[in-house]
Formats: structure tokens, sequence, C-alpha cells
């Protein structure tokens, strides 16, 4: 028997009401120990975040090792294509984690010794 949308239920019976959600993970993580170094559609500055489930509820995103301080400077000064052409710039100073160290001038041994790029299959 298929349930029926349209009728109303009271809280007495909220028990036997069918629900359209089984097996909920809840997960809480800050943004930086999710998100990933390239935005998270086309051409637009939204940050992206990791897609693995796993991966989420663990918050072992790139910049989970590097920590909030690297994370906030890395997408205070992202720039997108366009927004480097505006700014009169060639192209943007850097697209991913290894060009933003690159362009930071920050030495080997200020980063984790397994720099995760979000490239890799198990983001």
């Amino acid at each position: 028997m298929r349930p029926d949308e349209f009728k109303t239920h009271s809280i007495d019976e909220l028990e036997q009401i069918p629900s359209v959600v089984r097996d909920l993970i809840f997960f809480v993580q800050p943004k930086y120990r999710i998100a990933i170094d390239r935005p998270g559609s086309g051409n637009t500055k939204n940050i992206g975040a990791i897609n693995k489930i796993s991966a989420l509820v663990n918050g072992t995103g790139p910049f989970a090792d590097l920590g909030e301080e690297i994370f906030n400077d890395y997408w205070m000064y992202y720039l997108t294509s366009d927004m480097a052409r505006k700014a009169e710039l060639p192209k943007p100073p850097y697209n991913n984690l290894k060009s933003y160290f690159s362009f930071k001038k920050i030495p080997a041994e200020g980063k984790p010794s397994k720099l995760k790029s979000t490239t890799e299959d198990e983001l």
C-alpha cells in the first residue's frame, strides 16, 4: 500500500509515519577541515568541499593538517581568472595548495610532509 502524501497526521501518530530518510549520519566539522583548494563551482569563488563521506565525517580535507589560518589566508586572497584580469594581473597568483605555498614562499619544512592535493582519488 502506498503512503498517502497528502494525509495530515497528528503528533500521536509520529512513530507510525513512514520516514523518507534512513541511515542518516549527522556530522559537524569546521569548514577548513572539509574544504578543498579549488572553487566548488565554475568561475566563482565558492569554496569547494571534499566529496567522500568518510573524509567529510572525519574532517580530513587538504586544509585539516594545515590549520584554519592557512585556510583563511588561501581563500581570502584566492582569485579566479576573471578577478585576476580585473586586478590587471595576467593570471591568478595561485590555483592550488602547491602553487599557493610557492607564491607565499613557504619553505618545505613549513608544510606537512604529505601535502594533500584535491586531485587525489581519496578526497
